[in-house]
């Protein structure tokens, strides 16, 4: 069971939604990126992905996109101290509230942590916290 939130985790930090927003808000360069995440206490995960600016929600992102459906929030706001992300959706018949604030910028590399919260518990588990880095490499091959 952890393997698998593990798993779904990672899917949800390294994926695009389906849904769009506006470029500039919240949205990733567009090209390949070289994402990093670590659940804590476990291994960390690298994938590269392909992003188009265009429909690239990093809020949503981070709260799982991949396995998830019916976000009724998505937002990111930029201050002095970073990139603060959040995210509400579904996964199952459970709520996720995915919280955290990334450094960097998403023109050329972030990273920061991302806590996600499951109400009700998803695989006996409340709360997951990520360390997450993302790497621009260029265009997309």
């Amino acid at each position: 069971m952890q393997k698998l939130l593990c798993l779904t985790t990672m899917l949800g930090l390294l994926t695009v939604p389906a849904f769009a927003t506006a470029a500039g808000d919240g949205a990733r360069k567009s090209g390949e990126w070289e994402i990093s995440a670590t659940v804590k206490g476990q291994s960390t995960f690298t994938s590269k992905v392909c992003i188009d600016s265009a429909s690239d929600d990093i809020a949503a992102a981070a709260g799982g996109s991949a396995v998830q459906s019916g976000c009724e929030e998505s937002s990111t706001d930029t201050g002095a101290q970073g990139i603060a992300i959040r995210s509400v959706c579904k996964q199952g018949n459970s709520t996720v509230t995915a919280t955290g604030t990334l450094s960097g910028d998403l023109e050329t590399a972030y990273q920061g942590v991302i806590v996600k919260r499951y109400s009700p518990p998803l695989y006996g588990r409340t709360e997951v916290e990520s360390t997450v880095e993302g790497r621009y490499l260029g265009n997309c091959p």
